[in-house]
């Protein structure tokens, strides 16, 4: 890290969509330290976290002392700090499109992924539980179809690995936590099994394995 390299601090969570921006700063090379933050704990409502990000949301990834929220903007920005780890397609069109799909991860697939963890945010009615979740779960089903078609005959969503496909596989893992079987969506699931075996995220995977041992003592 040279002198004049942002210090960068990555508010992260085990399991929670702040692994994205973790797996990219290290596909980046990029110099960072990580404050784990324990959700089931509250942490994520104490007074420190809060004065970084009012929402109570990871990731918060700190630059120079400066909080960014949200995974669309960090990674536009990480994209943007380190072009040689090439986090976003160069050609116009296609970093667009790269923008949109990160929007469509972030404000359609994710929504329908919390009630599965959280019905209760949802609906307070006695015995909907169950209700939520499957309505939430006809929504996943919906955008897996839709991406399948994107995917299919591709390794990835662009003609190289971008942060749009480290994204989509948070997204895939989360929707496997919640029983959802991917094996009808072939493209989907090699674009699994293609991603996870990046060094990247095999790293990330052992760092979350840690922490969450950390956090269960």
């Amino acid at each position: 890290m040279n002198a004049s390299a942002p210090k960068l601090v990555l508010h992260y969570a085990p399991i929670a969509c702040s692994m994205v921006p973790w797996i990219c700063l290290t596909e980046a090379g990029a110099a960072f330290e990580t404050v784990r933050v324990d959700l089931k704990a509250g942490q994520q409502m104490s007074a420190e976290f809060l004065r970084l990000n009012p929402k109570h949301r990871v990731p918060v990834l700190v630059i120079d002392g400066e909080p960014l929220t949200e995974n669309v903007a960090i990674l536009q920005w990480l994209d943007r700090r380190f072009p040689q780890a090439a986090l976003m397609p160069t050609e116009p069109m296609a970093y667009t499109r790269a923008t949109s799909l990160l929007a469509w991860f972030a404000s359609g697939i994710h929504p329908a992924l919390t009630p599965n963890a959280l019905p209760q945010r949802f609906c307070d009615l006695p015995d909907s539980a169950d209700s939520v979740r499957r309505c939430a779960q006809k929504l996943l089903v919906e955008y897996l179809a839709i991406a399948e078609q994107r995917l299919a005959g591709r390794d990835w969503f662009f003609d190289a690995r971008t942060c749009v496909d480290i994204y989509f596989y948070w997204c895939l893992r989360r929707m496997q936590q919640f029983g959802i079987d991917l094996a009808p969506y072939a493209a989907c699931s090699a674009h699994f099994a293609r991603v996870q075996a990046r060094p990247a995220v095999q790293s990330l995977l052992a760092f979350e394995a840690e922490t969450l041992r950390a956090f269960a003592h």
